[in-house]
């Protein structure tokens, strides 16, 4: 009985290393794609991160800020945007948050 739940606790926390392993790889080839101007392979890559973990602020922001800079996607940018300021609680002392209003305001301002 304790060595199966020694195999659950052990497989459970593999697998959880496996997949922070995966999510830094996919962040390493977004680091890249950016570096090399590839943005649709970057947008790619947010969005496969974000299957995995659909909480994850700095890249829902970078994903915001490739679609209204790089894409020529305005309303999916919003949509990142506000997704950051929902995700955050609209808490401006987070750093993603803050840059997200910051972001949307100009995107807006620009569209108006």
């Amino acid at each position: 009985m304790v060595s199966v739940l020694l195999r659950q606790v052990v497989n459970g926390k593999g697998k959880r290393e496996e997949r922070a392993a995966f999510i830094a790889a996919l962040r390493r080839q977004v680091e890249r794609a950016l570096s090399e101007k590839r943005w649709r392979f970057a947008d790619r890559f947010c969005d496969r991160i974000l299957a995995e973990e659909p909480n994850d602020l700095q890249t829902w922001l970078i994903k915001g800020h490739l679609a209204w800079r790089y894409l020529d996607a305005p309303s999916t940018a919003v949509s990142c945007f506000q997704k950051v300021l929902i995700l955050g609680g609209f808490e401006s002392s987070n750093a993603c948050v803050a840059q997200a209003r910051a972001s949307l305001a100009q995107l807006l301002a620009q569209l108006t």
